[in-house]
């Protein structure tokens, strides 16, 4: 049984409180099944009114970019317009927002380790995790065998702990966007002499080992190799997470315009199309 709606909630209108009495009783439900609650009308707009004032929820990102995009869609075509409730019908289910759990001191401290892979006084604050608290736990886990207490990242401050499974972490090449929050560089650590980057989403990063070395920037129109030894690894792993959207996901296309005369014989065995002087990679 849902919990009663609370005197906290912000005023609703009669279509609102309708689709909050609908999803009490439903639970999630994809749009199409709410068809019916709003006698001849779409439910599609009073959704994004209650997304808006944070009283329900979406489990697909697709209605939030489109009420990021609202006013664009309202002025396009009405063609356009339909399109984008369509596919709004089965992009996800709707639901109400609901309170969550306090997680203890060891399940914020997991969080944090799944996503830093070290937990120390700067990755504890990214985390929310009160750091005092945690490292009264982590003395003991230490003593323990659970976790390993050292300075294994240079510009980290005071004591890192990390899991016995990043003893010896395998030295594999990824691409993450710059702005990612996985991405340390010029967040957690200070940029390193001659790699430094800005942290923006239309900069794409390669990082082997932990380590920049190569960057597309400006939205992949700019090029650099921080270590020209990585390219024949970079280049080819760039256009792979391309196209599997894992990089410049709003991109339909990639024209890149600067690059190191290393790199034009490679774009070509990587899928680039020469256009003049420009590498285009389409998705």
């Amino acid at each position: 049984e849902q919990p009663p709606v609370t005197e906290t909630l912000p005023i609703l209108s009669e279509k609102e409180q309708l689709i909050l009495e609908a999803l009490s009783r439903r639970g999630a439900s994809f749009m199409q099944a709410l068809n019916n609650v709003l006698p001849g009308e779409s439910p599609y707009d009073t959704l994004l009114s209650l997304m808006e004032k944070g009283i329900v929820c979406a489990d697909s990102f697709l209605p939030v970019r489109q009420w990021l995009n609202r006013e664009k869609i309202k002025k396009s075509a009405a063609r356009q317009r339909i399109g984008a409730r369509v596919k709004a019908l089965n992009a996800g289910r709707f639901d109400l927002v609901r309170p969550l759990r306090i997680l203890t001191i060891q399940e914020q401290m997991d969080r944090c380790f799944d996503r830093c892979l070290i937990l120390c006084r700067e990755t504890a604050a990214a985390c929310g995790l009160p750091w005092q608290e945690a490292l009264s736990l982590l003395r003991v886990q230490e003593y323990t065998g659970q976790v390993r207490r050292g300075y294994f990242v240079e510009g980290l401050s005071g004591a890192q702990f990390l899991t016995a499974r990043l003893l010896h972490p395998p030295k594999e090449l990824l691409w993450l966007n710059a702005a990612d929050p996985l991405q340390p560089w010029g967040k957690l650590l200070p940029h390193q002499p001659a790699r430094s980057f800005a942290n923006l989403p239309g900069t794409a990063v390669a990082l082997c080992g932990g380590l920049p070395v190569a960057l597309f920037e400006k939205q992949g129109k700019v090029l650099r190799l921080f270590d020209p030894a990585c390219l024949q690894e970079a280049l080819p792993l760039f256009a792979e997470s391309y196209r599997q959207g894992r990089i410049f996901a709003g991109k339909k296309r990639i024209v890149v315009k600067e690059y190191p005369a290393d790199a034009a014989p490679l774009f070509t065995a990587c899928g680039f199309i020469k256009e003049a002087l420009d590498y285009t990679l389409y998705r």
